[in-house]
């Protein structure tokens, strides 16, 4: 992060409006950089001193230590976001490797159905196909498929 865009975002900062991701770019630019820290520390202790007498509360006795505090908490939250994104990650891992292993299961171990090969039907596909074909009765395609048998050479 440059120190234009950290200090572009210090009064994002004090009033906690920074997302997840700016914040700890900020934070981490603040640490490493001594005019940003220092930019930030005036800037935190105009905005509160306003802050306070605008609300009519004492005046704080010192302000680097609210802003270390701040920070920290800031620091605890992003690590608390952290744990709690990567703890529903592993959550919803585990809850998937186990959908697999109890559909794998239910797969392998389940109950198979039997096979039930048809021994004898009635059924004619050519006689239903005659049918729709033609409008003949149903006893004249009967006659004629069977003359149709007879009429083949047999081998």
């Amino acid at each position: 992060m440059t120190c234009m865009k950290a200090q572009s975002l210090i009064t994002g900062f004090i009033n906690d409006e920074l997302d997840i991701g700016e914040l700890e770019r900020f934070i981490l630019h603040i640490q490493s950089c001594k005019e940003c820290r220092e930019e930030l520390e005036v800037y935190y202790a105009l905005l509160t001193a306003m802050k306070q007498l605008d609300e009519d509360k004492d005046l704080s006795d010192d302000y680097s230590e609210e802003l270390n505090e701040k920070i920290n908490r800031a620091q605890e939250r992003i690590i608390h976001l952290r744990y709690n994104y990567y703890r529903k990650k592993s959550a919803l891992i585990i809850i998937i490797l186990l959908i697999t292993v109890v559909f794998s299961m239910y797969y392998y171990l389940g109950v198979s159905e039997e096979e039930n090969p048809v021994k004898e039907s009635k059924f004619r596909l050519r006689i239903t196909f005659m049918e729709e074909r033609f409008d003949k009765p149903k006893d004249e395609i009967e006659l004629y498929l069977k003359e149709q048998e007879d009429n083949t050479p047999r081998q």
